[in-house]
């Protein structure tokens, strides 16, 4: 979870655990907390049917992976297979102009980032990823209304 000037906080390489984590949770996280030190960060989320989520970003930069606590089994969540599978999704894409994750899954997994950005502002307190989803559109809504009409 090393971070980088350019992108906000977990956008640069903790989006990879972030995505992890929604892909294996799915989607639905209704809030998030977290917890951090000059080594780690640690995120909870809590799904809206009461699962729990966590996300744990190391500095300095380590191997990434993840394990699914479950009923009746832990699992770990596989190897990470290099970036072959992610050109062969990314090249479909370009061939169909279907993107291989939904819009609304992936906008989860930014609202999820910046709700934990929020909540270590705020000294972890939890944040709603609805409200950060809120803030967002009135954002986007501000920013349409001043362009001029086509």
């Amino acid at each position: 979870c090393a971070f980088e000037p350019t992108h906000p906080d977990f956008f640069w390489y903790g989006i990879h655990g972030i995505e992890m984590l929604v892909t294996c949770m799915g989607p639905g996280c209704a809030e998030v907390t977290r917890v951090g030190a000059t080594d780690a960060d640690v995120v909870v989320g809590r799904w809206a049917d009461g699962r729990l989520g966590t996300f744990r970003g190391l500095r300095p930069l380590k191997p990434f992976g993840g394990i699914a606590f479950g009923t009746p089994e832990v699992r770990g969540l596989g190897d990470n297979p290099g970036y072959a599978p992610l050109v062969r999704e990314i090249a479909t894409f370009f061939r169909t102009g279907t993107a291989p994750v939904p819009a609304t899954e992936t906008i989860e997994v930014y609202a999820i980032m910046e709700a934990a950005h929020e909540s270590g502002r705020r000294g972890g307190v939890p944040v709603k990823v609805a409200d950060v989803l809120a803030a967002a559109r009135a954002e986007a809504d501000g920013i349409l209304a001043e362009l001029p009409s086509p």
